[in-house]
């Protein structure tokens, strides 16, 4: 029978059925954290059973064996920008696809943000049939809150959604009118999809590019304060409290945020939140001379921007106690010509999709989360957010996996990078953990050759 190791240097084949055995499975949405054999058959999960227990293996069955890795259920991003349409020298379907395969990502959501935004159903229609053509991996289309994303009109919401949209979202912008957020959350009511808010006041952030503090004023950079982000959460609770949908927090960065976002939880609101791996890994002390530069490295800004120490701390309290759902990585590319631009006047945004595996496996490392916190907070967590179906091992659901080598050292670099954009500020960092191998309803997207040394 076809059969290889873990570090066999050429993929396995997607006819027939895979085997992939003795690696520790982990899914906390059954308890699983345990050595075990997995079979997957026509895209499916087949059979899931102790280590040597599934039935004598056929010999045109694919093998794996896969000691020492982890099996785990494919992540889901719910915060990726592909930038297709407009901006796709930075990135495309195609190119973002391979980043979130080689990162473990078996579905994500892309921003509406585009060039012209996903804010009419034709053009979410148009994006829709793309992705299930060259995509790859699974791609969530979130249209627009407002129309040309100004934030002043609502869309047809009922139209996107049929058009295929899965959720809603003003990510990059925020939501300039407190009625257009009514709107989409009647909407999300309606049809049980998430209505994604980026919250910024920008009467408040006001061109701030750095945390407000002492490293911005060393710096003297503009500072965006933490109440920007604060102060806009605690408007939408408020008119989440009058239209109760689903309200999803994009990638928070302070206490404050979290505070409100527990007593609004505790009020019966239905809320969700993510964070970013490099708001759990950075903070805004982290800003350091870009070379041969006067002042911070660009890929280094990100809006919101890094943490104080203390709201980072705050962050991983969150992350340890469950008041964070789901791990996002807010991947957005930029060119090398953009970054390149000094700090106050480069864009904002950073890639993530090929280290957010390892970055938030720091936080398993340290003793912050537990391996199944991990798995679902990348996993079984954002799929919740989303509705779906995914982010399991169940037997007969769609085999969307992932292997993890959690013993592998690598360095981030730039040449390593499979998407068209290498704006990462873990460039040169010295990382532990990497993903070995992904499927897609049991179909190979990724297939890493060597993954250790």
């Amino acid at each position: 029978m076809p059969s290889r190791n873990s570090n066999g240097a050429d993929p396995p084949t997607d006819e027939g059925s895979l085997r992939i055995l003795g690696a520790r499975v982990i899914d906390p949405t059954q308890g699983l954290d345990q050595p075990a054999d997995l079979w997957i058959q026509g895209g499916r999960i087949a059979a899931l059973a102790p280590v040597g227990r599934l039935p004598p293996a056929l010999p045109e069955e694919s093998v794996i064996r896969a000691k020492g890795l982890w099996l785990v259920p494919g992540f889901v991003d719910l915060h990726t920008h592909l930038r297709d349409p407009g901006q796709t020298e930075a990135e495309d379907l195609e190119s973002g696809s391979r980043a979130a395969a080689a990162g473990g990502f078996t579905t994500v959501v892309c921003m509406p943000n585009t060039r012209p935004p996903l804010d009419r159903a034709r053009r979410v229609r148009d994006l829709v049939l793309r992705a299930e053509r060259l995509a790859g991996v699974r791609v969530i289309v979130a249209a627009a809150l407002s129309l040309d994303l100004a934030g002043e009109r609502p869309g047809d919401f009922d139209a996107l959604i049929r058009a295929g949209a899965g959720a809603l979202c003003d990510d990059g912008v925020g939501t300039a009118r407190e009625a257009v957020l009514a709107a989409a959350l009647w909407a999300s009511l309606r049809h049980g999809i998430p209505v994604m808010v980026h919250c910024e006041d920008r009467t408040l952030s006001a061109g701030g590019v750095a945390r407000q503090g002492p490293t911005a004023r060393r710096w003297k950079l503009p500072e965006w304060p933490a109440e920007a982000e604060w102060r806009s959460i605690e408007r939408h609770l408020a008119t989440l409290r009058r239209a109760p949908g689903h309200l999803h927090l994009q990638h928070l960065s302070c206490a404050r945020s979290l505070e409100l976002l527990r007593a609004g939880r505790a009020q019966g609101l239905h809320l969700t939140a993510e964070v970013t791996p490099h708001h759990l890994a950075l903070t805004d002390r982290d800003l350091s001379r870009a070379e041969g530069m006067a002042d911070p490295d660009p890929r280094f800004k990100m809006n919101p921007p890094l943490p104080t120490p203390r709201d980072r701390a705050a962050l991983l309290q969150a992350l340890r106690d469950g008041t964070i759902d789901a791990v996002a990585t807010d991947h957005a590319p930029h060119t090398a010509e953009k970054k390149a631009l000094p700090f106050a006047s480069a864009p904002f945004g950073v890639v993530g999709l090929e280290t957010a595996a390892a970055i938030l496996f720091e936080r398993v490392r340290d003793g912050t989360i537990s391996r199944a916190r991990w798995v679902e907070l990348l996993a079984a967590g954002p799929a919740r957010v989303l509705g779906l179906d995914r982010g399991h091992l169940r037997l007969g659901g769609a085999a969307d996996v992932c292997l993890f080598d959690p013993a592998a050292c690598w360095t981030v670099r730039k040449c390593d990078l499979r998407g068209k954009s290498a704006n990462s500020p873990f460039l040169g960092r010295r990382v532990r953990g990497r993903v070995v191998a992904t499927w897609v309803a049991g179909r190979c997207l990724f297939w890493r050759r060597k993954h250790r040394g």
